[in-house]
C-alpha cells in the first residue's frame, strides 16, 4: 500500500512539473541578426498600442565592466555609462501581432560612438528601480517611457552622454503614432552669438532632456561654461507637433 502511495505522489509531482514546463512562456523572438544582443524591450500597451513594442539592441557588443568598490567615487563619464556596452546600437519598433520589425534606427553619439550602461549606480541620469545599496551598480531601465514632448502620451525615452564633468549630451527617441515608426527627434536651433554658425539641426543637445520643462513641450534654461573659459549658453526650445521635431534658439554669450 505504501509503495502505491509513494508511486502516486511521484506521478503527481511529475505531472505538476511537466505542466509548469509546458506553460512557461517562451522568450520572445525579435528576429534580430546574428551577433545581436537584446538590451531591453518595452511594450507600448500602456499608451494604447498593445501590438507595439520598442526594443533596444546592440550588434557585436563589447562589454566594459567597471572595477569600482561601492565606496569609490564615480568619474564624471560614469554617471551616464557605469558598466557599459559599446558597439552598433539600434532601437526598433516591433509588431507583436505579426512578430515583425517595423523599422530600426541606428543610434550614434555626438562623436559617433555611444555607450549604453548595462549596470549603473542609482541616483544619476538613468532610472534604476527598487531599493539598491549605495554605490552598487545594477541594471537600469533605459526604455523608461515618459511624455517628453508634451502631447500627453508617454511614448519617448531619453539617452544621456556625459563625456566630461561639464556638458551633458541628451537625445530623445520615441514612437511616432503618425508614422507608426520609432524616430529620433531632431532639434532645429537658431544660434546667436557664434560667428561660425547661424543654425544647426541636431540630434543631441546639451542638458535638454535632463531639464524639467517650464510647461509641456517648452524649455528655457542656461548653462554657464564661463568658469572654464567658455560661454554662457541660453536655450529656449519647444516642440512642434506638426513636424515632430523641436525648434528653438541658442544665445551664446562669451565669457570675460
Amino acid at each position: 500500500m505504501l509503495t502505491r502511495i509513494v508511486a502516486l505522489i511521484g506521478l503527481l509531482i511529475s505531472w505538476t512539473l511537466s505542466g509548469l514546463t509546458q506553460t512557461k512562456p517562451a522568450a520572445p523572438d525579435y528576429g534580430l541578426p546574428k551577433g545581436a544582443l537584446l538590451i531591453e524591450a518595452q511594450s507600448l500597451s500602456a499608451s494604447g498600442h498593445a501590438d507595439r513594442s520598442l526594443i533596444l539592441w546592440i550588434l557585436h557588443p563589447e562589454k566594459h565592466p567597471t572595477e569600482y568598490a561601492p565606496d569609490d567615487i564615480y568619474t564624471c563619464p560614469d554617471y551616464t555609462r557605469g558598466s557599459y556596452y559599446s558597439g552598433q546600437i539600434r532601437v526598433s519598433l516591433f509588431d507583436t501581432a505579426t512578430r515583425k520589425l517595423i523599422n530600426t534606427r541606428e543610434l550614434q553619439g555626438v562623436d559617433g560612438e555611444l555607450d549604453i550602461p548595462y549596470k549603473i549606480r542609482k541616483g544619476h541620469y538613468y532610472r534604476v528601480e527598487g531599493v539598491v545599496k549605495a554605490g552598487v551598480e545594477t541594471k537600469p531601465h533605459i526604455l523608461w517611457l515618459k511624455d517628453y514632448n508634451g502631447d500627453g502620451k508617454a511614448l519617448e525615452f531619453a539617452l544621456f552622454d556625459a563625456q566630461a564633468c561639464m556638458g551633458l549630451a541628451t537625445t530623445l527617441i520615441g514612437y511616432s503614432e503618425a508614422q507608426d515608426k520609432v524616430i529620433q527627434y531632431s532639434v532645429h536651433l537658431k544660434i546667436v552669438g557664434d560667428e561660425n554658425r547661424t543654425r544647426d539641426d541636431l540630434n543631441w543637445v546639451d542638458y535638454l532632456f535632463s531639464k524639467k520643462p517650464l510647461r509641456p513641450g517648452y524649455w528655457k534654461y542656461e548653462i554657464d561654461y564661463r568658469g572654464r573659459g567658455g560661454s554662457l549658453d541660453q536655450y529656449e526650445i519647444q516642440y512642434n507637433p506638426k513636424t515632430e521635431s523641436f525648434t528653438g534658439k541658442l544665445i551664446i554669450k562669451p565669457g570675460d
